[in-house]
């Protein structure tokens, strides 16, 4: 299988690329960026001499569509949907990093601040969380990944609220590398060093997302009080989440849970005990465990992932596995 990555410089896209050169039924064939001239690859990142040949290139659509059956778009946010319908009138399959497919028009322009301006194909997308989605992205043409931070809550949720186990209010605190944030923000690590801090509570765009997701694929209304925060970490995402339960429960019942929906889920490892992040870091796996109380009221559940593979490149070339009609594990493990 041919593919381009778009946006191949920024965190996400230099991980698809580092992924998909080691893919074995997949081929790079087109890399693009900001970049005003070509560049090699290897020039950009040293660590790619010898693994790759290929140029970087200011962003050209239709060569891009000529050489590539799937596209991978690593682009900011507001500029995939630009782009999205020009490859897929060309019957190409689209993998959209950006938060352009995730949410609905009036969602989209409320937290990302412009009217979505193809709405035709917003309404076709597919969110890409294979742990739920598998057989819908089989057939998809445009897969819209999920963000980082839904992929880490969402999976730790879903089994439960699916069971009808707990309560509707939820209480998210995450915690992620700088490197979430892309480069720009990421120039300055000294900021970050010996330092932690919260932030946009109440109105982060991934909030939507989540109770979005959650609610269409389990018919249960769910209210996400989600807390983000940066913290040292290169890479890295640890979610620390409150429940309430409607009825007393154990800590194995509980894992009976997460196995029942999940044991077809080739990333998802539950925990002996609360997870550590280290454990993930460098690959596309998320670990989840759980801590109850004494009473068999309350849960507190932990997922970690790599925010650059499970939150992001990992799980968008598992979903190329998906539709390619590969074995999900191909290429990441």
């Amino acid at each position: 299988m041919k593919v381009a990555v778009l946006g191949a410089t920024g965190f996400t896209g230099e991980k698809l690329v580092e992924i998909l050169l080691s893919h074995p039924k997949a081929e790079v064939v087109y890399l693009a960026s900001r970049t005003k001239e070509e560049v090699p690859y290897s020039e950009l990142f040293p660590e790619f001499k010898g693994k790759t040949s290929l140029k970087c290139e200011p962003l050209n659509v239709q060569k891009a569509s000529q050489c590539a059956d799937i596209l991978f778009l690593s682009l900011p946010h507001t500029v995939s949907m630009e782009y999205v319908p020009y490859f897929l009138e060309r019957k190409k399959k689209v993998i959209d990093l950006s938060a352009d497919y995730r949410l609905n028009s009036a969602l989209y322009k409320k937290y990302y601040g412009k009217p979505h301006k193809d709405k035709k194909n917003l309404a076709k997308a597919v969110y890409g969380l294979p742990e739920i989605n598998k057989e819908e992205i089989a057939g998809a043409q445009l897969i819209a990944n999920p963000g980082c931070y839904p992929t880490s809550v969402i999976l730790a949720l879903f089994p439960l609220l699916r069971e009808g186990v707990i309560e509707g209010k939820v209480i998210a605190d995450s915690k992620s590398s700088i490197t979430g944030a892309g480069r720009g923000a990421a120039k300055d690590y000294s900021s970050v060093c010996g330092n932690v801090w919260a932030y946009k509570p109440f109105v982060h765009q991934h909030t939507p997302e989540m109770q979005t997701v959650l609610c269409k694929k389990t018919k249960k209304n769910i209210d996400i009080l989600f807390v983000p925060h940066v913290i040292r970490a290169e890479p890295g995402l640890y979610s620390t989440i409150y429940v309430w339960f409607k009825k007393k429960i154990t800590v194995s019942r509980i894992k009976s849970i997460y196995g029942k929906h999940y044991k077809r889920c080739p990333f998802i490892r539950v925990s002996k005990d609360l997870p550590k992040l280290n454990k993930v870091v460098g690959t596309n796996f998320c670990d989840i465990g759980v801590a109850v109380d004494s009473r068999g009221e309350r849960a507190v559940i932990a997922s970690c992932i790599d925010n650059l593979i499970k939150g992001a490149a990992g799980t968008a070339v598992q979903n190329m596995n998906i539709m390619a009609g590969f074995s999900q594990t191909l290429g990441l493990l």
